[in-house]
């Protein structure tokens, strides 16, 4: 059930070692993710909206010709923009978190959870609140 002591103390070392090499990660990650942007643009070219990794409108264009289609329109469309900016930054934090950490460590399905809901799991749906 438990082993021996000397494949207990291996277990715990090992734990330690992997315990040091993500926290040697962390930092990088965290820089990877502040370093997240998605931009999307209306089909017409004339509204861009880039947000960060957090969903945070970080650059917002709409040129005067934009200003034609009238503002509740405009208005609509920054919306679908933003929301699909950040949709594709969620994935780019996904990406940056399985690049950095590794696909095997807990952290990347816990992003995945959080910033991916709805997404198949060994057959479960995980459910989110961020969608």
């Amino acid at each position: 059930m438990y082993g021996s002591p000397e494949e207990t103390l291996a277990r715990i070392e090992e734990d330690t070692r992997r315990a040091q090499e993500r926290g040697e990660k962390l930092p990088m990650l965290q820089a990877a993710i502040a370093d997240v942007r998605a931009k999307a643009v209306a089909r017409t070219r004339d509204i861009s909206v880039e947000v960060d990794a957090a969903g945070v409108i970080r650059d917002l264009e709409i040129a005067d010709s934009a200003l034609d289609r009238g503002g509740r329109r405009v208005s609509a469309e920054v919306m679908e923009l933003v929301a699909k900016a950040t949709k594709n930054a969620r994935v780019r934090t996904l990406e940056v978190t399985t690049e950095i950490m590794g696909e095997s460590d807990p952290i990347v399905g816990v992003v995945a959870a959080e910033l991916i809901p709805d997404q198949e799991d060994d057959g479960v749906t995980r459910r989110g609140g961020l969608r």
